[in-house]
């Protein structure tokens, strides 16, 4: 009988590793777990979990500003290209770019008062969704998962 990983991926193989099966059973819980919150997100405020993850960086830095280049090491999903998130959200009136006056060559992004709002009407639902999707373990499996994990980012090897 195949596991809970083998059996959402359809998979009738034996995994190459216990690592493989790992990896792809982090990224498919991954991909199901933020399912709903990017159809959400996309519903309730036409955002996608990227633009969404620069305005709560941008609110916890409030009122200070950051640069590009601070709010892409603060994310949680790298994005490339994070200049084009930034210009959609300014073109919504979410945040704001300044010239920094220590250095002129560095536009430094704000949120505005209209994207502190977006959030706020967010808050709730983001505190929600994770009881919603992870409650169901319980206190004590979600403090060994929560310490799996710690120990996961912490010894995590690299590849190429």
């Amino acid at each position: 009988m195949p596991g809970a990983i083998a059996g959402a991926l359809k998979q009738r193989s034996q995994f190459k590793s216990r690592e493989q099966e790992v990896l792809l059973g982090l990224r498919t819980a991954t991909a199901r777990a933020l399912e709903p919150w990017e159809k959400f997100l996309k519903t309730s405020a036409d955002l996608t979990p990227n633009q969404y993850n620069v305005l709560r960086i941008l609110r916890g830095s409030h009122p200070s500003r950051l640069a590009c280049g601070e709010i892409a090491d603060r994310m949680i999903s790298r994005d490339p290209d994070i200049t084009r998130l930034v210009d959609r959200l300014s073109a919504r009136g979410l945040v704001d770019r300044v010239r920094s006056a220590r250095d002129r060559r560095v536009v430094e992004v704000g949120v505005t008062p209209k994207g502190r709002a977006v959030l706020r009407g967010l808050d709730v639902h983001a505190e929600r969704m994770p009881r919603a999707l992870l409650g169901g373990l319980g206190p004590r499996k979600l403090m060994q998962l929560a310490a799996l994990l710690e120990q996961v980012l912490r010894e995590m090897g690299t590849y190429p």
